[in-house]
């Protein structure tokens, strides 16, 4: 009796725990400031599905739908259980839908209700921070008495919290669709499209950046820290910057022509704002004929000058390896092949590679890279791809490597490429032929 008692209990954790694991849910969590484009106002209570570092993102449900959206982390408090949520959304309540306008330029916010305390922030004039509870503090003075107000704990627009003293800051309502209520008026603040403003003040990078930096297939021709769109926020120039394609207009103005579309005013460039982190940017050239393309949002911690670099270091690391090994590597019947430093080669007696491989116009030396990444079915036998740049020879040469303890393995590699229309990025890939040419060279 009592084994069946401890099976039939065994049953029931493993079957909490399977169901746990099915719905994916890691908790409740407090709106903090509206997500308008859903008309979820603040103070809303959302079960939270995923959280991503990496996009700094959560996923959270929408009521009365199987729908899940991303929202920005610093949106909606940290997940935790139904009833703690609860208590959390009642410190919220006495300002709920309240958010404020900074009327001084500078207005610090700080990280506790003192007035000497670090600050953390500093607000632009007019700009809007959402007001989530009183907090208290020594009352700051203007030197002679008291000024009149509150510590409030503030959000901003970028997720920065801290304190900052009411004084100089006006209170009014924000509604679930994003629109101002009671005391905009009176707080002087006018209407904002959210998501144009979110459009006009992001970085946007070409779409294919996202594949390459997951993949970590890094193509230094199509990745540069200059591609993208730039809206021109700050400059009024609105440019695109990618392979192919460079042009840019100054604009005065975005008009809406539909839901979520923008056109560029005195411009050939229309937007489409696809969701918070993706649009497609609509391009008629001189010709009239239009052309798309897609950009993205990288996450906050993602530096393309960074990565662009971390991929020459590999490069060169790799050329500097094979370099270590030899540097000079001798084949009977192919010359002798000699890496003489700072990316550069020396390739003598190489006469039985002409014409098929080599140039006849080729001379022994040249550059050589390690600029193409081997596909999958090529990893388990090759190190990666050598390419050749002979001097007096256009085309270049391309071989398969392998570093072994006596030498080095070349074979010949048939590089493809192909342009891309839609993105004017050329596309490549690499292989092996069946009778493939395959030289080794001693060490």
């Amino acid at each position: 009796m009592k084994t069946k008692s401890i099976l039939f209990a065994a049953v029931l954790f493993f079957a909490a725990v399977l169901f746990s694991s099915c719905s994916g849910l890691l908790g409740y969590s407090v709106v903090l400031w509206n997500i308008d484009e859903y008309n979820i106002p603040d103070g809303t209570i959302v079960p939270v599905y995923i959280k991503s570092n990496i996009s700094h993102v959560y996923v959270i449900g929408l009521e009365d739908s199987k729908e899940k959206i991303e929202v920005p982390l610093w949106k909606i408090t940290e997940p935790e259980s139904l009833g703690k949520t609860k208590k959390i959304a009642n410190r919220y309540k006495e300002y709920e839908h309240q958010y404020a306008k900074c009327v001084l330029d500078g207005l610090p916010i700080r990280s506790d209700p003192v007035n000497t305390s670090k600050q953390v922030y500093r607000l632009r004039k007019d700009e809007i921070v959402r007001a989530l509870y009183e907090g208290n503090g020594a009352v700051p003075t203007n030197g002679k008495s008291n000024l009149e107000g509150v510590w409030l704990r503030v959000l901003t627009s970028n997720g920065t919290l801290g304190w900052c003293f009411s004084y100089n800051l006006r209170l009014f309502t924000i509604n679930a669709d994003g629109t101002y209520g009671e005391g905009a008026e009176e707080a002087e603040v006018k209407e904002v499209d959210s998501t144009l403003d979110s459009l006009l003040s992001s970085k946007w990078y070409p779409d294919y950046y996202t594949q390459m930096i997951n993949s970590g297939n890094i193509d230094l021709v199509s990745m540069r820290s200059g591609y993208g769109f730039d809206t021109g926020y700050e400059s009024g120039t609105v440019s695109i910057h990618i392979p192919a394609l460079n042009v840019e207009y100054e604009y005065m103005g975005a008009t809406k022509t539909d839901d979520k579309v923008y056109r560029f005013n005195e411009t050939p460039i229309v937007v489409t704002v696809r969701s918070g982190r993706s649009i497609m940017v609509q391009y008629t050239d001189e010709k009239g004929m239009p052309k798309s393309y897609n950009f993205v949002l990288l996450s906050e911690d993602v530096n393309i000058d960074e990565i662009i670099k971390a991929e020459a270091d590999r490069r060169l690391s790799s050329y500097n390896t094979l370099r270590a090994l030899g540097p000079d590597f001798k084949s009977s019947n192919y010359g002798t092949l000699i890496f003489t430093g700072d990316s550069l080669f020396e390739w003598k007696n190489f006469n039985l590679l002409v014409p098929q491989v080599i140039s006849r116009n080729a001379k022994g030396s040249g550059t050589v890279t390690v600029k193409y990444n081997l596909p999958k079915a090529l990893k388990a036998q090759w190190d990666g791809v050598l390419t050749f740049q002979f001097e007096g020879m256009e085309e270049e040469v391309d071989f398969l490597y392998k570093s072994e303890t006596n030498g080095l393995r070349l074979s010949s590699a048939t590089v493809t490429k192909v342009l891309n229309e839609s993105t004017n990025r050329t596309s490549v890939t690499v292989s092996q032929g069946v009778n493939a040419l395959v030289i080794f060279f001693q060490k």
